[in-house]
């Protein structure tokens, strides 16, 4: 069912039951204060913003500001996957969101919030789609290449024990800078800063995702907000050990730190408590393993699966048009005339802009 991106909603709400959490609180917040169109025309357009509208089934892109990487391509060609996989209609409607890291505290679509931005509706990140400027890849690509690597061999007790974290400190000095310290000539850990443009540092330092895979243990940091890297920690049958995190994304409530479905690792934001986690793993192996059993089931085996994340989009799309107070207009006015007000997806992923002329 992982990869089955043609789920009914019924299918969905039995597949995955667990997996709108983020999506229901931010409607119940606006449920008596719906959305109106002055309130999307006032978000300010800034570098990574988006405004669209799906229309009879169809996604347009009205506006852009700016561009980060590819991360705004990858989000709505996501989107327009949602939309032609979908078994059932899907309403129209008009939205705006912003591919930042860090996004304004409107009735946005966003990677992710703090606690306090409650009017920030999460969407699932681009990395979801793909990550090619760090060859990341997509998730999907990381999940295949870990459960391929299972098949050919790869098992828990052939891991290296050692905690692994590979990246760049300046991005997240506060955390990175600390565990940088905190692991420094311990031989439970393999942990280094990675600089981009340094062939040295790329060639010696550098770890793949599906090499993070060959680790018992993998360390999570956010950056200068969340980090992206750990939908992929969590393709790896692994040990996740994560400082407190201040960001949530759209799964987040599915973490469990504690209990029979503990499926990943809490430690200080300082780390001042990871030594002494690292000792009492190493010495409990099989309540490590089972961690890294559990993390498999929960998120490479269900909810960050392609068909979780297809799910995800369609529930997000249904409730957003409940909570909007007018319906998409699909004209404009210009000289007089009627015009439209966005262009195809499809046109906007080949020029990447809305407005340009014939060439």
């Amino acid at each position: 069912m992982g990869d089955n991106l043609m789920l009914t909603q019924e299918q969905c709400t039995q597949a995955f039951p667990d997996l709108y959490s983020e999506i229901v609180r931010a409607r119940d917040d606006r449920k008596s204060r719906l959305i109106s169109i002055k309130e999307l025309d006032n978000i300010p357009a800034r570098n990574g913003y988006i405004r669209a509208m799906i229309y009879d089934q169809q996604l347009y892109v009205i506006d852009k500001q700016g561009s980060i990487w590819s991360r705004e391509k990858a989000t709505l060609s996501a989107i327009n996957r949602a939309i032609w996989s979908s078994p059932e209609p899907l309403p129209n409607i008009e939205f705006a969101f912003n591919t930042d890291d860090s996004v304004d505290g409107l009735p946005l679509w966003g990677y992710a919030r703090r606690a306090k931005d409650k009017a920030i509706w999460l969407i699932p990140d681009f990395g979801f789609w793909s990550w090619p400027e760090t060859k990341a890849g997509s998730t999907r690509e990381v999940q295949a290449k870990a459960e391929w690597a299972e098949e050919e061999g790869l098992t828990w007790e052939n891991k290296t024990t050692k905690l692994l974290w590979r990246g760049v400190p300046k991005m997240g000095p506060k955390i990175r800078d600390k565990l940088m310290q905190v692991t420094q000539d311990k031989p439970w850990a393999d942990v280094k800063a990675l600089v981009w443009d340094d062939k040295d540092s790329l060639s010696n330092d550098y770890k793949t995702m599906p090499q993070h895979c060959e680790y018992q243990y993998v360390a999570q940091t956010e950056g200068n907000t969340y980090s992206g890297r750990l939908k992929y920690l969590q393709s790896c049958r692994s040990v996740i050990i994560s400082h407190k995190l201040d960001w949530i994304q759209h799964y987040y409530h599915l973490m469990k730190s504690s209990g029979p479905e503990q499926n990943f690792v809490e430690v200080k934001r300082d780390w001042s408590d990871l030594e002494k986690t690292m000792d009492h793993f190493l010495s409990h192996d099989e309540e490590a393993k089972r961690i890294a059993d559990s993390s498999v089931k929960t998120f490479r085996e269900r909810y960050l699966t392609s068909a979780a994340e297809m799910c995800y989009w369609r529930r997000l799309i249904q409730e957003w048009k409940q909570v909007l107070d007018f319906e998409p207009e699909f004209f404009k006015m210009v000289d007089g005339k009627k015009d439209w007000r966005g262009i195809p997806v499809e046109s906007f992923l080949l020029m990447g802009e809305v407005n340009y002329d014939p060439r």
